[in-house]
């Protein structure tokens, strides 16, 4: 250890404070408040108080903001990571507390589960069915959403998660602690990753610390914690060059929420058969059990619901909303849909020719998921998740400003006005980031040359 003597002193010198410890207390001070803040935000949520608790998630992603600057600048170092891990606990600890006050997509997760485990196929039945009648509770049934109308809406591997939660345990604390247990194997393939990237496994903050999963993962435990996770494990296996496994584990992930089906092009190893192979056989094989008396209807309720949240009218995408309230032009929601296509085609296609055969490029995974998200428009923040963990390999400017403006979602919208507020906001600003970004990329790279 370097010594230092006091200037204008006799007294023995003391230890020189280096320059790597002198940045601990500020990583710590972050994390504490934090901790704080999530505390706070838990007191709102539960008390429904979704404007206050949307402005402590907002400050939470100031804070947060702060720790990654100290991760991606080198001041955090390898000493920090069971700090970053342990705050990442303790915040979730915190979260899990809270009832689904900002959403009630948990208690269907239950409900799917019991069914199950009664000998029920959640494909068939709506929950107010008569024949389910005896399965009827008081703290689960009430709260399931469209519980007249609406049979699942989940693919069969969801069904399949919600059916072992229910094993664990019959209520909410089930879903929640499988929750927190794909988000453990997220962080863990995460460290694997950086690891083996050369990057610094601190780097996992960038997810761990992030208000985003905490609430929408954790603390309304969003079955899409799952389907991250398992997207996690498909990257993993690819990396690893086992395109067998990648295509088992991204057979899992889609049939569980189907976005990570759009990374497919970023990751398949050129004209090898083994992935597309296990894709398949792993979606019939997932889809048996349900499609026995069920047929075309496992399916579920996904085609009414993509049409009440506005999607075949059209405004149910941010474009076209913002278009026809604005008055500029009203196109139908197909056409939308052509030209989203179009670009994510684009994107994959050069995700799929622009590396080599064996290449994983962190920069295409943040891209697609990113402009998947940013197309398709989704009106609830959970839908945004997947693309933290990401983030960590691949820092984005853009696609980290969409994760945390999307939490301005969980305000109900009661006009229009606060609805195109939103849009502006949620994916407006995002884009103008990245816009900045990409010009002052361009200019740096034309000094440097």
């Amino acid at each position: 250890m370097l010594l230092e003597k006091a200037p204008g002193s006799d007294k023995p010198p003391r230890a020189a404070v280096r320059p790597a410890l002198s940045k601990v207390p500020a990583l710590l001070t972050i994390g504490l408040a934090l901790i704080g803040l999530v505390a706070l935000a838990a007191w709102y949520a539960t008390a429904s108080r979704f404007e206050a608790f949307t402005l402590t998630a907002f400050a939470h992603g100031a804070f947060y903001l702060g720790a990654v600057v100290l991760v991606v600048t080198g001041r955090a170092r390898p000493r920090h990571l069971l700090l970053i891990l342990a705050v990442a606990v303790v915040m979730r600890l915190i979260a899990v507390t809270v009832p689904p006050t900002l959403t009630t997509d948990a208690f269907r997760y239950v409900w799917d589960g019991r069914i199950q485990w009664a000998g029920f196929n959640p494909y068939l039945h709506v929950p107010a069915d008569p024949a389910l009648t005896h399965l009827r509770d008081a703290a689960i049934y009430p709260n399931v959403h469209k519980k007249e109308v609406a049979v699942t809406i989940y693919p069969p591997f969801a069904e399949i998660v919600f059916l072992i939660a229910n094993r664990l345990y019959d209520g909410l604390a089930g879903v929640k602690v499988v929750m927190v247990a794909f988000e453990v194997v997220i962080a863990w393939v995460l460290v694997r990753w950086l690891a083996q990237s050369g990057l610094p496994r601190e780097r996992v903050l960038i997810y761990a610390w992030h208000p985003l999963p905490v609430w929408e993962f954790a603390s309304m435990a969003h079955i899409d914690a799952a389907a991250t996770a398992l997207l996690m494990l498909t990257l993993l296996a690819a990396l690893q060059r086992r395109q067998g496994l990648a295509g088992v584990l991204l057979a899992a992930a889609v049939l569980t929420k189907y976005f990570p089906l759009a990374v497919l092009p970023a990751i398949w190893r050129r004209w090898d058969w083994r992935l597309p192979a296990t894709f398949i056989a792993t979606v019939v094989l997932l889809y048996l059990p349900y499609v026995t008396g069920a047929g075309t209807k496992v399916l579920g309720f996904l085609g009414a619901h993509l049409d009440n949240e506005g999607y075949r009218a059209g405004y149910g995408f941010h474009v076209i909303w913002l278009l026809r309230d604005f008055s500029l032009a009203d196109p139908p929601g197909i056409v939308w849909v052509a030209i989203a296509l179009a670009i994510l085609a684009g994107i994959g296609l050069v995700a799929f020719v622009a590396r080599s055969r064996e290449e994983i490029v962190p920069a295409h995974l943040v891209l697609i998921a990113a402009a998947f998200v940013w197309l398709t428009s989704p009106h609830y923040p959970w839908y945004f998740g997947w693309i933290v963990p990401l983030l960590a390999i691949h820092l984005s400017p853009a696609a980290m400003a969409m994760t945390l403006l999307c939490l301005l979602q969980n305000i109900p919208v009661t006009s229009t006005m606060l609805q195109t507020t939103s849009h502006l906001i949620v994916f407006g600003a995002p884009l103008l980031v990245g816009i900045a970004a990409f010009a002052i990329n361009r200019r740096t790279a034309r000094n440097a040359a």
